[in-house]
């Protein structure tokens, strides 16, 4: 999902959220007549959801998803979501068959210095603010801003797939509104902040409560402790910019999976714990303990390729690569023919070195063969590199399952920030990393397996600052 902000002044319509709520979210209709959540074209009740036209169901998918956080969260101030569900096809970004932006939502403003704050000089969410503070800070203005795109529902934007309306979270090949809108509406209570992609600065030099959670645990630093230069290298420091939240970490140990990673043990210059992608072909790892030395494969050149380290032809070097793991640069060929290649010249396994630089993530590795009996894993190019250059003197690895680690947090237990080592405008930071698993609802993609909890996001809102009730009965949507 991308994320971008456009604001339009349109016609205004007030509808509340549940009256359970222990914090009352309204939803401000700004569409105007006939389009959006105006929309009379009839449909369907669907998945509990009762509305018999396009524009109802739309407005009861944004109440019930307010309702939702509205039970979950404590504020006598009411938060107002100034909304529309109109058409987004920004210039450079427009909606295809395979791309859209499928909406936003943000925090009007943050609010410093105000009753009660809990820190000084610090911004935070008016929502939350309101909440803290016990009276409204800006009378007349909405809480929270959001804009979802109706263009979805059309045959041309992301091809056959639509927007789904229904509660039951069973969509199918379309997009899950309701996951998208507890998505979005986390951004506007507070998984957020204001730190320029560009300089590193705070806006108005002033931090928000997300940046004082924001830790880079290779540097030590958090980044209200950081100058602009230092942000600006934190936020492409893949694996080690994290949410610090004694909460967010405390849950996280109990709700993230343990993963398999690849330990170098010599030389010991690059001894450690990698992240590895896995492949949808081969022995699974999910139970591996495979250990061996590392061989480079060298198969050549061909008219194809000038590579002789893809493996993509029968290897020249196959006597060295028997018992052995396989070193492999991606590329110029599926990955099904490589790990077949080494799998024939005698190696026990197959390491994929990625050939791209935009994520710094190991890539998942698609592809069918069932001929192909070895693993297969992939590491970054950076890692990869490494490893390549140390093979010089032996090289030592074991793929293994690993209870210690939990995926998508650090080794220190902190939940991993999402930083790839390119920006991505609208994705870097304000979300968890990527590599969580089980999937989180503040990933900067949405995921079809979600099923409308909050997991580790009410932690994370709590460890801003936002209250919260004993449940008494009350359901808490964590997984």
């Amino acid at each position: 999902m991308r994320r971008t902000l456009l604001l339009l002044a349109l016609v205004s319509t007030l509808v509340s959220s549940s009256a359970f709520a222990r914090v009352t979210i309204t939803i401000k209709n700004n569409d105007a007549a006939g389009t959006g959540f105006n929309d009379p074209t009839p449909a369907t009740p669907v998945g509990g959801n009762p509305g018999t036209t396009l524009g109802e169901q739309r407005l009861n998918a944004f109440k019930y998803a307010a309702a939702i956080w509205g039970e979950l969260l404590d504020s006598k101030v009411p938060i107002t979501i100034s909304a529309t569900f109109s058409p987004i096809n920004v210039s450079g970004q427009p909606c295809t068959a395979s791309s859209a932006i499928l909406g936003q939502a943000s925090p009007t403003v943050f609010v410093s210095n105000f009753a009660n704050a809990p820190l000084p000089n610090v911004g935070y969410p008016l929502a939350l603010a309101n909440a803290l503070a016990g009276t409204d800070l800006s009378p007349n203005t909405a809480q929270i801003r959001a804009q979802f795109n109706a263009l979805v529902d059309n045959a041309t934007c992301l091809g056959d797939s639509n927007w789904y309306y229904g509660y039951d979270a069973n969509h199918g090949k379309d997009v899950d509104l309701i996951a998208v809108l507890l998505h979005e509406f986390a951004h506007g209570l507070g998984f957020a902040g204001n730190t320029s992609t560009n300089s590193g600065n705070f806006s108005n030099n002033t931090p928000t409560v997300f940046e004082v959670h924001t830790f880079d645990n290779q540097a030590g630093l958090r980044w209200t402790q950081m100058t602009p230069e230092q942000r600006l290298v934190s936020m492409i420091n893949t694996g080690h910019l994290t949410w610090d939240g004694a909460l967010t970490k405390q849950h996280a140990a109990t709700l993230l999976k343990p993963v398999t990673v690849l330990t170098v043990t010599a030389p010991s210059a690059i001894a450690k714990n990698y992240d590895i992608g896995t492949a949808s072909f081969g022995a699974s790892v999910a139970n591996i303990s495979l250990s061996g030395d590392v061989v480079a494969a060298n198969d050549g050149t061909d008219s194809t390729s000038s590579s002789t380290l893809d493996a993509c032809q029968d290897l020249t070097n196959a006597a060295a690569l028997k018992g052995k793991w396989a070193l492999v640069d991606r590329g110029n060929c599926n990955f099904t023919v490589k790990a077949k290649n080494v799998q024939n010249a005698g190696a026990i396994g197959i390491i994929v070195v990625d050939n791209k630089t935009d994520t710094c993530f190991p890539p998942g590795m698609g592809g069918s063969d069932d001929t192909v009996t070895i693993p297969a894993v992939s590491v970054t190019q950076a890692d990869g590199t490494a490893i390549r250059a140390a093979l010089t003197s032996t090289v030592n690895v074991t793929v293994h399952f690993d209870p210690t680690s939990l995926a998508g947090a650090t080794s220190e237990g902190y939940a991993r920030l999402y930083a790839p080592c390119t920006v991505q405008g609208g994705s870097s930071i304000y979300h968890f990393d990527v590599t969580a698993s089980p999937n989180l609802l503040m990933e900067p993609n949405i995921n079809d397996d979600l099923t409308h909890g909050v997991d580790l996001t009410i932690d994370q809102l709590r460890d801003i600052g936002w209250p919260i009730t004993a449940p008494q009965g009350r359901r808490i949507l964590r997984h």
